[in-house]
């Protein structure tokens, strides 16, 4: 799978909240990449040359790219983010990332735990997953500080009554909805959502402090670490 520098255009332009930019990006013919990696985004400040990863959340088999990007004040890119519409031309370095479904893991259960934008890869991952018939159980945690922050719910919703080995739970910190049910952090309900004896793997993405507390909650289980799969995105 060859990395290489290649011309994209902006399809489509989606903000689903304040913060969240969606773009929906064209690609070369023959493009490929394994659900999980990232593409490297060029962007230009001051005259000097910048590039951000950015996971793709599309399936390979689709005509385009897409991205989720969380827009941070601070950042270098997020002029260029916020300012980008339709018609755009940009500039993409990729496939890169090895955050991809292991071989063995094609063979068993699997539970994914995300935050915010960590949320992206497993999009692309758990898709075609299920689209290419995956038999096993797959379990989706996906955390968010409110209902207006939840990234993906439609799309998943719809996987989950598509496919009955496929379910996920929505963990919000600050839910608005004072009868929301799993109100916290997505590693405070990895006991109760958990199957009891669960032998599969587990893929972890999102914020260090995320990620630690996850691992420690596993490896206090004996889970082994050739179970794990993780990407930090701080």
């Amino acid at each position: 799978m060859a990395i290489k520098l290649f011309k994209s255009k902006v399809i489509e332009v989606k903000s689903p909240s304040s913060n969240i930019k969606c773009l929906k990006l064209s690609k070369p013919k023959n493009f490929e990449f394994k659900p999980g990696q990232y593409l490297l985004l060029n962007f230009y400040l001051e005259g000097k040359k910048f590039k951000n990863p950015y996971s793709i959340t599309s399936i390979p088999d689709k005509e385009f790219i897409e991205f989720c990007i969380k827009l941070v004040e601070n950042g270098k890119s997020f002029n260029f983010i916020k300012n980008l519409k339709k018609g755009d031309n940009v500039e993409l370095f990729g496939p890169a990332g090895r955050f991809v479904i292991n071989k063995d893991s094609e063979e068993k259960d699997l539970i994914f735990i995300s935050t915010g934008t960590g949320i992206a890869p497993f999009m692309s991952m758990i898709s075609s997953l299920l689209e290419k018939n995956f038999k096993n159980k797959i379990i989706l945690f996906k955390g968010f500080r409110n209902e207006d922050e939840s990234l993906y719910e439609e799309e998943f919703s719809h996987l989950q009554k598509k496919y009955k080995n496929f379910r996920f739970y929505n963990i919000l910190s600050q839910p608005k909805n004072k009868k929301f049910r799993d109100k916290g952090y997505v590693q405070d309900f990895l006991d109760k959502y958990i199957p009891i004896n669960f032998d599969g793997d587990f893929y972890i993405c999102g914020l260090s402090g995320m990620v630690e507390d996850v691992l420690k909650n596993l490896k206090n289980k004996d889970i082994r670490d050739n179970r794990i799969s993780f990407e930090k995105y701080n």
